[in-house]
């Protein structure tokens, strides 16, 4: 039996929520409410019932339903809305599906109360949803006020026959006030995303939504609240695009300046007054929102964490495309810019590289920062002072990992970058000095800041996680673990040979994506030398792969060379001990408690596995002394590193 934790949002409920949590009780093994601080008797229901309490300022509807998933202590979420609750037959579904969990997620058909009457008819019935699923293949996305649960691909999904009870409005005052309401916030998260209010949007949506609703879905079979309903959703259809035609109108002729955010996280640190920053940043985005790892992870982690902890700024994301997007965690306090004609929306990579100026001009950008190596052709004409990442120079160092064509292009874009750039970001010293070496132009220009990794590896799991973990991926009791891409430069085939040798009974687990060099190098020699105990993973999730770390005897990563190195400080923060390899830029992330070997010496890997393994004391030792050192690379540090360069930026203009 699965263990299940519902969730819900609310503000000011003590209409409904009480029997929200009536309806949950037989099914939950918690209960988690997420307050927007009510004035009403909301909080004193809750306390009726074992129910755990967060208060946490209103982040937007999708945000706020999945801070209240973070902060469940279960991976399997039912997740409500505090004017929901459970038929029977529905409740009766959910918990046969605990005892028998076969898919990752379940739709609902939600029957809606409109005016004291469950509607049948309309585009309202019947509304499929989302709200039974498993949180390591899926959250919530989509617009606010629209939010949908979005789940990984290659889900399966099953829909219910129960209905989920939904008391939509009491009054058509009510119904109108909310339009009112929500129409703002739409229009608002379409002007981000640059979606313009065509006349087609603002005539024939309406009237289409009137006519579907109506006729095709036999809205007229409710006789009048039928046709009020119908009309109701026109006219909502209309108005939100009314609005967002205001706000472009009176967005002409004037800076785009900061867009009024629509929440502010509580439970964060807010920077005091002084430290507030005021120009308007943008950053290129394409990585952050499509790369799964690597330069992706670091753009994703510096976009989330300069607004948690500067949420009052103004940040534009420049992406050449928005759909199919990885999700950020706020992003209602972004505006998003992507191709609009024709011809940039084909040639999105040429916009990304080229055309993007414009768009960087027309925006009014202070401080534009390449995230990955590269800035725009021409960017200097955009007026905006520049930013540029360096993550590392194995194209240059290593050709012969790579295509000759591909290795050109990189090196073309790397050194126009940080020519034109006004400051660029190694992420390590190593870095920096390879940039003095190969790269001619002003280093006076670099400065060093080191990337942190995700909040996730600083969390602590409950048992119950690492033990659903373990089981999914049929863990053993003790083992080894590699994080990496299954690459040449990484050098597993050092650490395979290593747990050959005798004395070493832990097997070699393996997380990380495979390249030729798997197929080439790693699966002859295991068929040759009939290698058994090493175990590549498949599939792991985000969210599984700290408590994979944590549950390791030590972390081996014999890589040739590295920018940074990212998977030594996730070791490192979450507390197993680190063998890496001497030289290049590994004791900059792995600091003096970790062990150092010639990577290509397999004996030598062997030996400090040995020794780790046979000695708890030195095994301690590396675990505090690892944690200590893991400091320095916190967010917080990172973060206020690039709010000061970009304010210094700003000022200089």
């Amino acid at each position: 039996m699965v263990h299940l934790s519902v969730v819900i949002i609310a503000l000011n409920e003590e209409k409904y929520i009480e029997q929200c949590l009536r309806s949950v009780i037989d099914v939950a093994d918690e209960i988690v409410v997420v307050d927007s601080f009510s004035t009403d008797s909301t909080l004193d229901i809750c306390r009726k019932y074992d129910v755990k309490i967060i208060q946490q300022k209103f982040l937007g509807y999708r945000n706020q339903k999945n801070f209240a998933i973070e902060h469940a202590s279960f991976d399997y979420i039912l997740s409500l809305d505090a004017d929901e609750a459970l038929s029977e037959e529905l409740k009766d579904e959910i918990i046969g599906i605990k005892n028998n969990w076969e898919f990752d997620a379940y739709v609902f058909k939600r029957l809606n109360n409109y005016c004291g009457r469950w509607i049948y008819h309309t585009s309202l019935y019947p509304e499929r949803k989302i709200r039974l699923f498993n949180r390591q293949k899926g959250r919530w996305g989509g617009n606010n006020v629209h939010e949908v649960v979005q789940m990984d691909k290659d889900t399966k999904v099953k829909i219910l026959s129960g209905h989920l009870l939904h008391w939509l409005y009491d009054t058509y005052d009510e119904h109108l006030d909310k339009i009112n309401q929500f129409t703002t916030i739409s229009a608002e998260e379409y002007f981000k995303q640059g979606i313009k209010p065509s006349i087609r949007r603002l005539i024939i949506n309406p009237l289409w939504r009137f006519i579907h609703s109506y006729f095709i879905k036999t809205g007229f079979l409710e006789g009048k609240e039928g046709f009020v309903i119908s009309r109701m959703l026109a006219f909502s259809c209309f108005l939100k695009y009314a609005k967002l035609r205001s706000i472009y109108k009176e967005d002409q002729g004037k800076s785009i300046g900061k867009l009024p955010n629509l929440a502010v996280s509580q439970t964060t640190s807010i920077p005091s007054a002084d430290q507030v920053i005021s120009p308007r940043i943008g950053f290129d985005a394409k990585r952050a929102f499509y790369n799964h790892s690597g330069l992706g992870n670091y753009s994703r982690n510096l976009i989330n964490a300069i607004t948690k902890w500067f949420p009052d700024g103004s940040y534009t994301l420049f992406t050449p495309r928005i759909e199919g997007r990885i999700n950020l965690l706020r992003e209602e306090q972004f505006r998003m810019v992507s191709p609009k004609n024709y011809w940039n929306k084909i040639f999105n990579s040429i916009w990304r590289t080229r055309s993007v100026v414009k768009s960087i001009k027309h925006e009014r950008i202070d401080v534009y920062h390449g995230l990955s190596h590269e800035l725009p052709f021409g960017i200097k004409k955009s007026r905006a002072k520049t930013v540029v990442t360096v993550h590392d120079l194995i194209f240059i160092r290593f050709p012969q990992f790579f295509s000759p064509i591909d290795a050109y292009i990189y090196r073309k874009k790397l050194v126009y970058a940080c020519r034109v750039a006004d400051k660029v970001v190694a992420i390590s010293s190593q870095t920096k000095r390879d940039l003095i070496e190969f790269v001619n132009f002003d280093h006076a220009k670099i400065v060093v800041i080191y990337q942190g990794c995700s909040v996730n590896y600083w969390k602590e799991y409950e048992t119950s996680e690492h033990e659903t973990v373990r089981d999914k991926y049929n863990l053993p009791e003790k083992y080894l673990l590699y994080v990496g891409t299954i690459e040449e430069r990484k050098n597993l085939l050092s650490a395979i040979k290593a747990v050959q040798e005798p004395g070493i009974s832990i097997p070699l687990v393996v997380v990380g994506r495979k390249a030729d060099y798997y197929y080439n190098i790693i699966v002859p020699y295991i068929n040759e030398y009939k290698v058994k105990n090493v175990i590549f993973l498949e599939g792991v999730l985000d969210g599984e792969l700290p408590i994979i770390y944590q549950n390791a005897e030590c972390f081996i990563y014999p890589s040739l060379f590295e920018g940074f190195g990212i998977p030594i400080l996730e070791a490192l923060v979450s507390g197993i001990p680190v063998i890496t390899s001497s030289g290049g830029c590994f004791s900059e992330v792995a600091g003096p408690g970790s062990i150092y070997v010639e990577p290509t010496n397999h004996l030598e890997i062997a030996e400090a596995i040995i020794k780790i393994c046979k000695n708890p004391d030195l095994r301690k030792k590396m675990i505090a002394e690892g944690k200590e050192y893991s400091k320095r690379f916190s967010q917080e540090f990172m973060v206020n590193a690039y709010m000061d360069m970009y304010n210094s930026l700003a000022n200089s203009k």
